[in-house]
């Protein structure tokens, strides 16, 4: 699916002539308030702002989110993975279960932290339950959400995104892995549209938010579908994703690993871990393709799972950046994922070790992802290695809705292809409305090498036309039928933001 657009616009920086180091853009009349050219060009209205702001405090009260962290003998990670949870100051409560039975963890083992404990709940778990503690942790939440991060990931730098992203859209599970992970997921998938099947494989481990139902529903499934191989209830994990049947919303992101404790052998490390994740990979896609081939009941209270792709968005590539202020994200992504063929018979390996990525596609992917766009480096370029299609584009998703806001792109590609391309903002990410003016718009060109001409277009949403001055998402969408080049995004910076309000 393409963005959904309210405006379909022509040319933003056809006009661009770029034979200085610095070219102030043109300026269309201040006495005509939507006038490009010949064309209308209509911002939103003050009405239509409050409703978006309201909207956005709506969903930050439907979706408060409780934190569950596990602990068994990591006392100084989670010590750790605390602290910038309670510094966050994002969530309603934080459950920190307690997966070690010869430990009665207590408060007092935090108190050091200067913040207070009232948020936190600890519960003392008289076996250890692994993956399968999250869920039960998750449904003792009194909210709608959980955010779950295992006590060996900083999951600090990409938390404001990753919450912002949920809220966006809440019926997915949302995650963020390293790029190599990233590009596994993508050949970990599986569709086909005869018994509605299109699920696809996500770790929770790194950072993940999913509804506190979802968890109520996978222990369920547990115990339906897991009865006599009990010894993968370990794993749960590993099922969890998969039988969610929606494909999770990813982050691409380079993910930081904790210190080393003296914790002793992990669960990981064990000698019959990989043989029971590679059983649990198997049966997680047999179960969920037998039931939906099998079982054709569309009641919507039958516990069965689900047939209905609830995302509001299509399947995107997400990097935050600007120190957890913004995320960047394509719908470019190095294969179609879509049209990938899946038989039960044949492809049942396809979420195990087993199919693993390797040559040159995946090399090319990790070479030029998302997070270098994001990575303060303009030597460093997110290229999607082909020219671009119609109807593609990449995005800037700013969090929550700003005004006055200004920001760079740095561009590697051609100038005939920048030309092209539609420039679309949007309070939502959902609903979009196109920008013609040139107002509040400037170019330079800016070589780094002799070899690499680059323009930095600089966005002064002060200058902008009235009823643009606030948005969160702002799109460079290619509507255009013939190819001009591939993308080369290599720097998104802020620069100012006079009128914000910080996510909660």
């Amino acid at each position: 699916m393409f963005l959904v657009f309210i405006i379909q616009i022509r040319l933003y920086l056809s006009k661009f002539e770029l034979t200085s180091p610095f070219i102030e853009t043109k300026s269309v009349s201040t006495t005509i308030r939507y006038n490009y050219v010949n064309q209308i060009n209509i911002g939103f209205s003050d009405f239509e702002l409050i409703q978006a702001e309201n909207r956005e405090v709506e969903l930050q009260q439907k979706y408060d989110l409780t934190a569950v962290l596990l602990h068994w003998k990591r006392s100084d990670s989670t010590k750790f993975v605390l602290d910038y949870l309670l510094h966050s100051n994002l969530f309603k409560e934080i459950i920190i279960w307690n997966n070690n039975p010869q430990i009665n963890l207590e408060k007092s083992l935090f108190q050091n932290y200067n913040h207070s404990l009232e948020s936190i709940r600890i519960i003392n778990s008289k076996e250890n339950l692994k993956d399968e503690a999250k869920y039960r942790a998750c449904v003792e939440a009194k909210t709608m959400a959980c955010f779950y991060v295992d006590d060996d990931w900083d999951a600090s730098s990409y938390l404001k995104s990753l919450v912002a992203d949920f809220r966006a859209d809440p019926y997915v599970l949302h995650s963020a892995t390293d790029p190599y992970t990233f590009y596994t997921n993508l050949i970990w998938t599986y569709f086909d549209r005869e018994i509605d099947l299109h699920s696809g494989f996500s770790w929770i481990g790194c950072g993940s938010i999913f509804l506190r139902e979802y968890a109520q529903r996978h222990l369920q499934y547990l115990q339906m579908h897991l009865k006599n191989n009990s010894n993968l209830m370990h794993f749960s994990d590993v099922f969890f994703s998969i039988w969610l049947n929606d494909i999770p919303s990813q982050f691409n992101m380079d993910i930081r690993h904790l210190p080393a404790s003296n914790a002793g052998v992990s669960f990981s490390s064990t000698s019959s871990f990989l043989n029971y994740q590679y059983q649990s990979s198997i049966l997680a896609i047999r179960i969920l393709e037998h039931n939906l081939r099998y079982n054709q009941s569309k009641d919507v209270n039958h516990l069965e799972f689900s047939r209905r792709q609830n995302r509001r968005f299509s399947n995107y590539i997400k990097s935050s950046g600007g120190k957890d202020e913004f995320i960047f994200f394509t719908n470019i992504l190095p294969m179609d994922i879509e049209r990938i063929p899946f038989s039960i018979s044949k492809d049942f390996e396809r979420g195990t070790r087993n199919n693993l990525p390797k040559g040159t596609n995946v090399s090319f992917f990790l070479s030029h992802t998302t997070l270098n766009a994001v990575d303060n480096d303009p030597k460093t370029c997110w290229r999607p290695g082909r020219n671009v299609h119609r109807g593609e584009f990449f995005a800037i998703d700013f969090l929550y809705i700003r005004t006055n806001l200004s920001f760079s792109i740095t561009v590697a590609h051609g100038q005939e292809l920048q030309n092209s391309l539609d420039l679309n903002l949007s309070f939502d990410g959902v609903w979009w409305i196109a920008y013609r003016s040139f107002n509040g718009i400037t170019i330079r060109n800016q070589n780094l090498t002799s070899n690499i001409q680059q323009y930095k277009i600089v966005f002064n949403a002060t200058e902008f036309n009235t009823g643009f001055h606030s948005f969160r998402c702002i799109a460079f969408n290619s509507s255009k039928l013939s190819p001009l080049g591939e993308f080369q995004v290599c720097d998104v910076q802020m620069m100012a933001n006079m009128i914000s309000a910080p996510l909660q």
